[in-house]
């Protein structure tokens, strides 16, 4: 007796579920594998120099109002890892912890106010280091930063203290120290992600809040335009069944059987 085989089919599809996110880890690992090639050939000091963050006057990168490459720097900073190998371990545990927090933000707060929490937080440390450092600024230490705090958000707004908030921040600081950021780039990294988490948690509620007002208007409006509770559907069908024809005797006394009635 031969048994049949039953067929397996692996049916999954792949999500590209937080495209900002993704995008940013993957923008920075292509970075960082062009410099890599680039600096087998000596010629990556012109890619390394715009991915570093401009300093003040007296610097290494000064800003200078009249470039536009200065104000690129402000921003392209965050795509950089730097050339030694100890920079680059720090960069993948960046971008680990990115992925790790990222998509569920992403989630809550929609791709667009993550895009823009990213603008924001890069731009202001961007800023910050170059009006007090005298050295650039390289990484997404701020993002990192970011998402830390938008995690810890989540809990504040039910009116609580999570106790890992603490022990991740602490964390956080010890490795930015060993990997020699300094306490003044620390600052600044955790100043320009506490501006961009800030911007989400006073935009997004108020959006989500005008959103369940708006659902809870339109529930009520489609209760009071005929949906019936379970109490009146009782009832009609009560009613219903009191007006059948088989309830009601005909004239004639006949023997005649309705079997029931159709309303449309």
């Amino acid at each position: 007796m031969f048994m049949a085989k039953k067929k397996f089919n692996l049916n999954i599809k792949v999500a590209y579920d937080a495209p900002v996110t993704l995008s940013f880890v993957i923008v920075c690992t292509i970075i960082f594998l062009l410099n890599l090639l680039l600096a087998k050939s000596g010629k990556a000091e012109g890619l390394q120099s715009l991915l570093a963050s401009p300093t003040n006057q007296g610097g290494v990168l000064p800003f200078i109002p009249s470039s536009p490459v200065s104000y690129l720097r402000l921003l392209f900073y965050i795509f950089g890892a730097g050339g030694k190998a100890a920079s680059a371990s720090v960069m993948f545990t960046n971008l680990i912890l990115i992925m790790l927090l990222g998509p569920a933000m992403e989630e809550r707060y929609g791709s667009v106010i993550i895009g823009i929490m990213i603008f924001v937080s890069a731009l202001f440390s961007g800023v910050l280091n170059a009006c007090f450092c005298e050295t650039s600024l390289v990484g997404a230490v701020p993002l990192v930063s970011m998402m830390i705090f938008l995690n810890a958000f989540m809990s504040f707004s039910k009116k609580k203290f999570p106790l890992s908030f603490g022990v991740v921040m602490v964390l956080f600081i010890v490795l930015q120290s060993v990997s020699g950021l300094g306490a003044v780039k620390i600052i600044i990294c955790i100043a320009g992600g506490l501006c961009g988490s800030l911007f989400a948690f006073l935009t997004s509620p108020k959006m989500k809040a005008e959103k369940k007002n708006n659902s809870g208007v339109a529930d009520s409006g489609k209760k009071r335009g005929g949906l019936l509770s379970r109490a009146e559907k009782a009832a009609y069908a009560e009613e219903l069944d009191r007006n059948s024809p088989r309830n009601k005797k005909s004239s004639d006394d006949d023997e005649t059987t309705v079997v029931g009635t159709l309303k449309f």
